[in-house]
């Protein structure tokens, strides 16, 4: 009789204990993939979400909250970055553009950046999808993802966190333009002039103490805004590049209160490389442990074949007693015990993309920076190790098995 027929008889009749053991070698192989095929797709998908921030401007403080709050648009606490800085940037040699961004508001679950036309169409580089750049105070530009369109009016809220905070009551904008789709946190932001969001503030703040509120639009000069939460420069060289964040990391401006305030100017490149170290470093500790648990699934592999052979063994002994050679019944038993492994292998890759695909979707949701995993050569060397090892596992049951003794 052919191997291939005992064994497809020997499958059927123990398809449940193999397709459990093939299942346990699954999920451990999947925890694996599924790490690997994250942990990527997030160093992609974030870097590509900072490839417009090349330099950033802030007060000193945190790189990694500057970052954040910038480029990811996270609720981080940035110091007020005084307005003379814009100036000096603006005006410096070596910049293509620069545009302040100010944060503290929203409307809906999408955050209000206060900023200028540079950075709705990236210094003239990107066109709009739809519509035109603001060109009042009442006038906004929406992300693609914000849900909304040219015509819709809203109100904004204060603060960033939704289901807090209050409406601007006497402020409201209509969106004049739609930023084309890109793919990070910025889809979902909408971009008003920077000098109506110190007005709605500066209104409710001087209708108190009985000032008389900020009246600027639209200018060049915006030395008279309290101050900004960063700056957004595009240089025109890398050696630009640095010439400016070293040139800005040691400058200070003066407040409109009379305060110094130190400023930093960081790569935002860098600061990513700093993070996925410590990313790095988790996920190497993770990668740790599924292979340990990878391991405990081989040496359960390992016992499903050897407990296979000790209940197979009167048939196998019978195979001995017609004349099969000890090769042929342990050829049986090994290829019994590595369908178990070939499947696992493949449920594992099945439910590791499983896995990273449905992180995507929520780490997408939860960030608006859009991910999708993707298969590369990191994903073969666990399978093929699989494969390896179960190989050679088997050969432990096959040579059981070949040695059993006929009596």
């Amino acid at each position: 009789m052919h191997v291939a027929m005992l064994l497809k008889s020997e499958l059927r009749r123990s398809a449940g204990v193999i397709l459990g053991m093939a299942l346990v070698l699954a999920l451990a192989l999947s925890l694996a993939l599924a790490t690997s095929l994250t942990e990527r797709m997030l160093r992609a998908s974030s870097a590509a979400a900072a490839d417009d921030f090349d330099l950033l401007v802030g007060a000193k403080g945190s790189s990694a909250s500057l970052l954040l709050g910038t480029v990811y648009l996270r609720d981080e606490p940035l110091g007020l970055v005084p307005a003379p800085a814009l100036s000096s940037l603006i005006n410096a040699k070596g910049v293509r553009w620069a545009a302040p961004v100010a944060f503290g508001d929203r409307t809906g679950d999408s955050p209000l950046v206060g900023t200028t036309r540079a950075m709705a169409t990236l210094g003239g580089e990107r066109p709009l999808s739809a519509g035109r750049v603001f060109a009042a105070p009442d006038e906004a530009v929406a992300g693609a993802g914000s849900g909304l369109k040219v015509g819709d009016a809203f109100t904004p809220m204060h603060g960033r966190a939704a289901g807090a905070g209050h409406a601007h009551e006497a402020a409201s904008f209509r969106v004049v333009g739609v930023m084309p789709a890109t793919g990070t946190p910025w889809d979902r932001a909408v971009l008003v002039p920077i000098e109506r969001i110190w007005s709605m503030h500066a209104h409710e703040d001087d209708h108190a103490h009985g000032r008389e509120p900020l009246e600027h639009w639209m200018e060049e000069d915006l030395t008279h805004l309290p101050g900004m939460s960063a700056v957004v420069v595009k240089p025109v060289s890398v050696a630009d590049a640095y010439r400016l964040r070293q040139r800005f990391s040691t400058m200070s401006v003066t407040s409109p209160e009379g305060a110094v305030v130190n400023l930093m100017g960081v790569f935002s490149g860098e600061v990513l490389v700093d993070l996925y170290a410590s990313m790095g470093s988790a996920a190497r500790a993770l990668s740790f442990i599924t292979a340990l648990t990878l391991a405990v699934a081989l040496a359960a592999t390992l016992i499903t074949g050897v407990l296979l052979g000790r209940l197979r063994l009167p048939t196998l002994l019978q195979l001995r007693v017609l004349g099969a050679p000890r090769r042929y019944v342990g050829a049986l038993i090994w290829l019994i015990v590595m369908t178990v492994v070939v499947t696992g292998a493949a449920g594992g890759l099945l439910i590791g993309w499983a896995i990273a695909s449905g992180c995507a979707a929520w780490l997408a949701d939860e960030t608006g920076i859009v991910m999708a995993p993707a298969l590369s050569r990191a994903e073969a060397l666990p399978i093929l190790l699989t494969l390896a090892a179960g190989a050679l596992c088997a050969l432990v049951p096959a040579w059981a098995a070949g040695r059993a003794k006929m009596t």
